[in-house]
């Protein structure tokens, strides 16, 4: 009776009122103030109100997916892991789980709770490409290759094709590789990650023409994206489309493309088409780029001589030799290119070069009669000379004696004419002794 008459008294039941209208009030202010924080992006300031409330699972989710948003990837973990051990169930904040683990770098743990959540809903395509994405994450691409390709046999699902065509990749199917990058780029023609991808193992297996065909008609609706354009000079320089290539090349150069590729290749072009001065300056670029390429070395060489830079370019050789071990094919190329660059002076060194060479390649006999020619017309020196025009004819065939030459078998001729000449000339300078 007291009880029902102090509440039937008016100013307990106004107390009653005004107090929780205050509670209502404050409770609903907190939660503005949480949705005002979330709707300006402010998660540091939602997970500050957050933890003024009172603790519950909704409450620990939410500022989870705050912390995550932040990269705090380690909070937003403990949290997490929380939930889902008092509530397994719980797919949304397993997801969330499996999803901070792999933005953290954790692969193995993010595979094993978006496994989790797969295993409850089997059959749900964003569990299965979760699940299929941390696999390949984890770089096991027959996983991923054997879980993908059931999917596709259901569901033609477009952002697999990339996938699948980076999983044969490495594990070297390039055939298989091409038809899924292939049908990734039917499905999104401007998709010129994939494209950079096929043009290398174009280009890694020669198959210039695919290349450029690829590039070419990629180049229709974009012609401004650097790597596709690369690829294309690329491939005409390959294809010894020289011109072509040192203007889709000279292109990206004037743009303001210093890249080693770019100076490289345009530089190898200008070489080609006998613009040497050109290919010099590329290829110094291309060297300042990468100065370990013994390749930039052999064709900067080259080019620096025949356009009037000998010492530098015989320097670029040898350093090109230096650091490398090569095979003799190779050798013999740098010593050959050396001996030439002294060809238009110092005939001592070329014939230093012409030796290393000789002896590289025993089956070049044309190396002799070159060196006998330097002995004899550019040094003077008959008896060096008639020893190595004596070396040459060694090589002549027994069954080619008498017959008509042609090619180095008139050299034969000439020299066994020559060899004549030189020993009328040695017998006359003795009897002039005498």
């Amino acid at each position: 009776m007291y009880r029902q008459s102090i509440l039937k008294s008016s100013p307990m039941r106004k107390t009653l009122f005004i107090l929780f209208t205050c509670c209502f009030s404050i409770l609903h202010a907190q939660t503005n103030a949480i949705q005002n924080a979330l709707k300006n992006y402010d998660y540091e300031l939602a997970i500050q109100l957050i933890s003024k409330e009172k603790k519950s699972a909704d409450m620990d989710f939410l500022k989870a997916k705050c912390n995550k948003n932040i990269a705090q990837y380690k909070s937003a973990i403990v949290l997490l892991e929380e939930i889902v051990r008092q509530n397994p169930t719980n797919i949304t904040a397993v997801n969330e789980l499996a999803e901070s683990y792999q933005l953290s770098g954790n692969y193995s743990k993010s595979k094993f709770f978006y496994f989790m959540a797969l295993q409850s809903t089997p059959n749900n395509r964003f569990a299965q490409l979760n699940y299929m994405n941390s696999m390949f994450k984890l770089r096991e691409w027959k996983s991923t290759i054997k879980f993908a390709l059931p999917i596709l046999k259901k569901d033609s699902l477009p952002v697999l094709y990339p996938i699948l065509g980076d999983c044969y990749l490495q594990v070297l199917k390039p055939d298989s590789s091409i038809y899924f990058y292939r049908k990734a780029l039917k499905n999104n023609s401007e998709d010129y990650n994939t494209l950079s991808k096929l043009s290398n193992i174009y280009l890694l297996s020669s198959d210039y023409d695919a290349l450029l065909k690829c590039t070419s008609n990629y180049m229709q609706t974009d012609s401004s994206n650097q790597v596709i354009n690369q690829y294309n000079g690329i491939g005409h320089c390959m294809k010894k489309n020289h011109p072509q290539a040192i203007y889709r090349l000279n292109k990206l150069y004037q743009q303001g493309d210093s890249s080693f590729i770019t100076h490289f290749y345009l530089g190898i072009s200008y070489f080609a088409n006998n613009d040497n001065p050109d290919a010099y300056f590329h290829l110094k670029q291309a060297l300042k780029k990468d100065s370990s390429n013994v390749t930039v070395y052999y064709y900067l060489g080259k080019a620096s001589i025949l356009s009037g830079h000998q010492p530098e370019g015989i320097a670029y050789l040898h350093k090109g030799i230096n650091k490398i071990t090569p095979k003799d094919s190779v050798l013999y190329n740098y010593n050959y290119a050396i001996a030439k660059g002294y060809e238009f002076g110092n005939n001592t060194e070329r014939l230093k070069y012409l030796k290393l060479c000789s002896k590289l390649k025993p089956e070049q006999k044309s190396l002799l009669y070159i060196i006998a020619g330097v002995y004899d017309n550019e040094l003077k020196k008959p008896e060096e000379a008639l020893n190595y025009y004596n070396l040459f004819m060694a090589t002549r065939p027994t069954t080619e004696l008498g017959k008509s030459q042609s090619g180095i078998g008139s050299y034969y001729n000439a020299t066994e004419y020559r060899i004549k000449e030189i020993k009328e000339e040695l017998d006359a300078k003795k009897e002039k002794k005498k």
